[in-house]
């Protein structure tokens, strides 16, 4: 799909050329509109961008506008070469894999293949870590050869497709995130800015630019796309009633909200727990969350330990409207549950201490299927332990993701998906890669 971005572009340049002679008011009719803005509010934070954690709900919604791997699938489910050059190459016990040359990031940085491997190593320390278990660090030679010690490169660039193994330049800061994408992102004192990247590897996007703001709640949003000064409604049509010719839209799911159990509840920190939890939540007093599918309950027993908190990060309200739900429905008398927003950074040292009593979190899938979303909530759980899932993949068909983590401390309660209302001259693409928007391919029509 951004193949073809940078193909129509070239198309159109070449029209508006040929406008004197008359050719382009012909040859441009039903073309993909080019230009236009577009603006929205999300409930998810935005100060900080970081494609390799597997927690960012930022990364989740804009990281395919942002930046690129060197492999990804195609709308058909096959990997396709993005940053690389072409298929790996077998190299005598090596495999063998080639950047393309003069690659640039929005900034104007060039990338090499040391940067590859800077990020590489960036992503196994962070939400890859156990993704990436059977990628070994690449030799570099050379601008643009890196060589793995390896033998199978199927493994290698299912691996390398990975969102959570994007490439970005080394000198690389989550504040003003950097990469090769259809849009070049700055930063503004209410936002993020999404501008056209004309050096984007796979060609810049189709709109000018696109205003995302973060959402002090969950009805900013739709109070905005009402009165028309937004042209998509996070979750919905409006906030009071339906704005007038808005059409929903839904571009699936970018993650799992997941419930987590910790050492603060003693007994009630067992594996299984936190999804017999999540499975007696009525999917009806959750709807308004766009969660997904409703799913089979389990006879509601409630909170039966102490009363305690679920923590949750408190720059993202999408996440603290859940955890306000869930504790209501959970509790009972003599074992109330009671949400409590903390501080990112204080929510991450805790989850990671296992120090807290229950814990609310986003875990994006590392592909897709099924075995990207196992390792995923492995990593969310244990990172350690989840390595064992990659190198030894149990056999699991197209199953539901709930039954993944029963014998984990980490329980799903539901998808945060893509979903809402958008302004009738919006058309929203969606990702190739099954996650999301792809905002590089949206159009919007022109008056």
């Amino acid at each position: 799909m951004l193949l073809g971005r940078r193909s129509l572009l070239s198309c159109i340049a070449a029209a508006a050329w040929l406008g004197p002679c008359g050719a382009a008011p012909a040859a441009a009719r039903g073309r993909t509109a080019i230009g236009g803005r577009v603006t929205l509010h999300v409930p998810w934070p935005l100060g900080a961008i970081d494609p390799h954690r597997i927690d960012d709900g930022g990364a989740a919604l804009l990281g395919e506008a942002l930046f690129d791997t060197l492999y990804a699938r195609d709308a058909a489910g096959a990997f396709i070469p993005v940053l690389a050059e072409a298929e790996p190459e077998d190299a005598g016990g090596l495999i063998k894999v080639t950047l393309r040359s003069g690659l640039k990031t929005a900034r104007g940085h060039a990338l090499d293949a040391r940067d590859v491997v800077f990020s590489i190593a960036r992503a196994r320390a962070a939400g890859a870590r156990a993704w990436l278990a059977e990628v070994p660090t690449p030799r570099v030679e050379g601008k643009t050869t890196l060589f793995f010690l390896a033998k199978d490169p199927a493994k290698i660039v299912r691996a390398l497709a990975s969102p959570l193994v994007a490439i970005v330049p080394a000198n690389f800061t989550t504040t003003w995130p950097d990469g090769t994408g259809p849009f070049r992102a700055e930063r503004r004192a209410d936002g993020l800015l999404l501008q056209r990247n004309p050096l984007a590897a796979r060609g810049p996007a189709f709109l000018d630019e696109v205003f995302v703001r973060p959402s002090g709640d969950l009805a900013e949003s739709l109070r905005a796309f009402e009165t028309g000064a937004d042209d998509v409604g996070w979750l919905g049509m409006g906030l009071h009633e339906p704005r007038p010719g808005a059409k929903p839209f839904d571009a699936g799911h970018v993650g799992w909200a997941l419930l987590f159990t910790g050492r603060d509840v003693a007994g009630w920190d067992a594996p299984g727990v936190a999804q017999r939890m999540c499975d007696e939540l009525p999917p009806q007093r959750l709807s308004y969350l766009a969660l997904g599918a409703p799913w089979p309950t389990e006879t509601p027993q409630g909170w039966g330990g102490p009363p305690c908190t679920i923590i949750v990060r408190d720059d993202c309200p999408w996440l603290v409207e859940l955890a306000r739900s869930v504790a209501a429905i959970l509790s009972r008398p003599a074992h109330e549950v009671v949400a409590k927003p903390v501080g990112a950074q204080e929510l991450a040292q805790r989850r990671a201490s296992r120090n807290f009593p229950l814990a609310i979190d986003l875990a994006r899938p590392l592909e897709r299927g099924t075995l990207g979303a196992l390792v995923a909530l492995a990593t969310a759980d244990n990172p350690g332990a989840a390595e064992d899932t990659v190198k030894h993949p149990p056999r699991l068909g197209d199953v539901p993701v709930r039954t993944l983590t029963r014998s984990m401390r980490a329980g799903v309660i539901g998808e945060a998906r893509v979903q809402g209302g958008r302004a009738p001259d919006l058309a929203l693409a969606t990702s190739a890669g099954g996650f999301g928007l792809d905002l590089g391919a949206t159009t919007r029509g022109r008056k």
